[in-house]
């Protein structure tokens, strides 16, 4: 009779890194997934998994993904998902924007900011019942609504050791994962109008927030925004700036008393610094007669862990 495996839950931390690496260097046969919010370390011979998790995967996002899960096992969803795995393309996603790249005092400016974003997207496009999308509006914070909505597009990088080497690696994806580009895509919509129809107001997007200079323009957003099923909320900010920097534009403001700063990347800058680090890992690769890698394979996530900070 074979015998149980021993899970034993840690924490996922800054001494990850350390642990990880006295594993590889007992020489032992182990296995290693690496995720953006958990991790694991399985020994083969002991048959004990190691979980490592971060203070965001909390019990109720689990019970909020699995709500998710069952919801996309209906019958009547499997249509929208043929139609979504068709259509959406990762490389479409887009989580911001900006107008001018300029440093700049707009003194007061509005936030007209989506309340959940990614989870009114979900029930927007008929994958979530409404008792769920209550459930999690409910019992789940902010940033763990983020998280259980995000596990939609989980992906571990499984890499197995022996001898303190490696002897194989691979991407494990969720199958979902089409479907959190999906709601990107359908959030990202409805901002990208703002940005268009309202050039002499933009400021900047972020993910779910729109930034303008005009209070009066964000009336008519907002009712935009609401029209086209996402309920939300202006907020007021004062001593609005904006400063070019080499690759960022960073945003300072007051809002309710406090001090917020906001940094989103100048899309050409990193695009040039991407090139040049594809460059660099192409000349290792030609010498060794290993296929290129283009910015098509970059944006559709064939690589392992050390590249996903690229993009």
């Amino acid at each position: 009779m074979a015998k149980r495996q021993k899970v034993i839950t840690c924490k996922l931390d800054k001494d990850f890194p350390k642990i990880l690496d006295s594993f590889i260097n007992l020489g032992t046969p182990i296995e290693v997934g690496l995720g953006k919010y958990s991790s694991y370390i399985f020994e083969k011979y002991t048959n004990t998994k190691y979980k490592f998790l971060t203070k965001l995967q909390t019990k109720k996002t689990f019970i909020g993904y699995v709500k998710i899960l069952k919801d996309l096992k209906r019958d009547k969803v499997s249509v929208i998902l043929s139609d979504l795995k068709d259509n959406i393309k990762e490389s479409n996603n887009t989580y911001f924007d900006y107008g001018k790249a300029e440093t700049k005092e707009y003194n007061n400016a509005v936030c007209v900011d989506l309340n959940s974003a990614y989870l009114q997207a979900l029930f927007n496009l008929e994958l979530i019942t409404v008792e769920t999308k209550n459930w999690i509006e409910k019992y789940l914070s902010k940033t763990e609504r983020l998280v259980c909505v995000g596990m939609l597009a989980k992906r571990k990088e499984i890499l197995t050791f022996s001898n303190k080497q490696i002897r194989t690696e691979k991407i494990n994806e969720n199958k979902y994962r089409f479907i959190f580009n999906a709601v990107i895509q359908e959030v990202a919509g409805v901002m990208n109008k703002v940005s268009l129809h309202h050039t002499e107001d933009f400021i900047a997007y972020w993910v779910d927030g729109v930034y303008l200079k005009n209070e009066y323009i964000a009336f008519d957003v907002a009712q935009q925004f609401e029209k086209a099923g996402f309920p939300c909320k202006i907020e007021y900010l004062e001593n609005f700036k904006a400063k070019v920097n080499y690759s960022h534009i960073t945003y300072t403001y007051n809002k309710d008393n406090k001090f917020k700063i906001l940094e989103i990347p100048i899309i050409h800058v990193h695009a040039n610094r991407q090139r040049e680090i594809l460059s660099v890992i192409n000349s290792k690769r030609i010498e060794k007669n290993l296929a290129k890698v283009t910015m098509k394979t970059i944006q559709r996530k064939k690589f392992t862990q050390g590249l996903l900070s690229l993009t």
